[in-house]
C-alpha cells in the first residue's frame, strides 16, 4: 500500500486530539486537521518508536493507525536505513524480560526490533525490548541428542511476511513460523557437514559455519533460504581452518587463522554464492589458538572501528590503532548473555494472524 493510500485509509477520522476536538466544539461541529493527514503520517513515520508509543493515547484514530501493520512496516523500512536507532543491547535492557521470567538468556540473532533469545532450559522466546513485548514459543518437541546442543538461526522472510527460526541437532532439523505460530520438521542433507554456533542472518538467508564429522580440520560454510527452503554450500575464500562467522556492513564475513602467521584475518563477501567475490578487510596481529576458534561466538565492528569478538563469558575487544587487546567480562548473568544490535520497531513478536 502506498503511503498516500495509506494515509487517506485515515483520512476519514480526525488525526487530532480528541481533547482538542472537544475544546472547539463550540467554535464547529466538524473539526479539520490543521495540516493534510498525509503530511501528518509523514511527520510520524519518523518520530522514535518510544515516544510513538505515547502518541497512542492522543485519540482512537492515531491509536489505530500508530498500530496498523501499514505503518508498522514503513516506519521500520525508514528506522532500517536511520542507523541513529540502532542500539546496544546491555545487560540493563533486559532488566524488563528477567524481573518477569526471572531466569537468564543465550542471544540466539535479532531482526526488525526482535530478539530471539533461549534460556537454560531450551526456552525460546521472541522479545521487543522496545515495546517491551515478549512471546514464549510453543514447545518443538525435540529431544536433544546424546552430547550435543541445540543450534539456532532467526530470520525473516520477506516474501511471506514471517519470522522464522530455525533449531538444528544433528540430523533433525526444525523450523517456527510466527505467522502460522507452530514448528514443523524441515529436511537437512547429511553432506552438509555439522552445523556449528548461531546462523548469521543476511539478505533472506541464514549461514553456519559447517565441519566434517569425520574430520574436524575441514570447515565450510552453509546457507538455508527462509523463503525456498534449499540449503547450499557457500564457497569461503582460502584454507580449510576453522573459522568464525558474522556480519559487517550487513555483509556476511568470516574470521579465520592465517595459514602462513596464525594471525586472525577477517573477510566479507560482496556477491553471495561467488567466491571471487571474497575480499580480506584487515589483518589482526593476533593469534588465538584452536579452542578459542570453538568457542567464539561472532564478531563485530563498533562506530569506533574498534573490532570485538565474542566468547563465553567475555568479548575481546582489539583496537587497529595502536594493536591493543582488551576484555569485557559478561557474566553478569551466568548462561553468558552476547551482545549485539538491534532496531527500534513497532514489529510485535505475536502471532501475525
Amino acid at each position: 500500500m502506498s503511503k498516500m493510500l495509506f494515509a487517506r485509509k485515515f483520512n476519514g477520522e480526525n488525526l487530532v486530539s480528541d481533547e482538542a476536538s472537544h475544546q472547539n466544539s463550540n467554535r464547529s461541529s466538524t473539526v479539520n486537521p490543521s495540516m493534510p493527514t498525509e503530511i501528518i503520517v509523514e511527520i510520524l513515520l519518523r518520530v522514535p518508536v518510544k515516544s510513538l508509543l505515547k502518541f497512542r493515547c492522543v485519540s482512537k484514530s492515531w491509536l489505530a493507525l500508530i498500530s496498523s501493520p501499514e505503518f508498522i512496516k514503513s516506519h521500520l523500512s525508514l528506522s532500517a536505513n536511520n542507523y541513529t536507532h540502532l542500539r546496544n543491547i546491555e545487560e540493563s535492557n533486559l532488566d524488563y524480560l528477567m524481573k518477569n521470567l526471572d531466569i537468564s538468556f543465550l542471544f540466539e540473532g535479532s531482526v526488525n526490533g526482535l530478539i530471539c533469545l533461549v534460556n537454560r532450559a531450551k526456552d525460546i522466546y521472541l522479545w521487543n525490548p522496545t515495546i517491551r513485548k515478549y512471546k514464549k514459543l510453543p514447545d518443538h518437541k525435540i529431544e536433544p541428542k546424546p552430547l550435543s546442543r541445540f543450534i539456532y538461526g532467526f530470520g525473516y522472510d520477506k516474501i511471506h511476511d514471517d519470522y522464522k527460526v530455525v533449531l538444528y541437532n544433528f540430523d533433525v532439523v526444525a523450523m517456527y513460523s510466527l505467522k502460522s505460530d507452530s514448528w514443523r520438521r524441515i529436511d537437512y542433507p547429511r553432506n552438509e557437514g555439522r552445523l556449528m554456533n548461531t546462523g548469521k542472518f543476511v539478505n533472506g538467508k541464514l549461514y553456519w559455519a559447517t565441519t566434517n564429522d569425520l574430520d574436524l580440520r575441514v570447515w565450510s560454510i552453509t546457507s538455508f533460504d527462509l523463503t525456498d527452503e534449499k540449503w547450499r554450500k557457500v564457497e569461503r575464500p582460502c584454507g580449510s581452518d576453522i573459522l568464525v562467522l558474522g556480519v559487517l556492513e550487513s555483509n556476511l564475513s568470516i574470521m579465520i587463522r592465517s595459514n602462513a602467521t596464525t594471525n586472525m584475518e577477517v573477510w566479507v563477501i560482496k556477491e553471495y554464492e561467488n567466491k571471487e567475490s571474497w575480499m580480506k578487510m584487515f589483518t589482526i596481529n593476533y593469534s588465538l589458538d584452536r579452542v578459542e576458534y570453538f568457542i567464539a561466538q561472532s564478531f563485530y565492528l563498533t562506530k569506533r572501528g574498534e573490532f570485538l569478538v565474542m566468547f563465553r563469558p567475555y568479548h575481546m575487544i582489539y583496537n587497529s590503532n595502536d594493536n591493543s587487546i582488551g576484555c569485557v567480562d559478561l557474566r553478569t548473568f551466568d548462561f553468558g548473555l552476547l551482545t549485539d544490535f538491534y532496531i527500534q520497531s513497532l514489529v510485535c513478536p505475536f502471532s501475525q494472524n
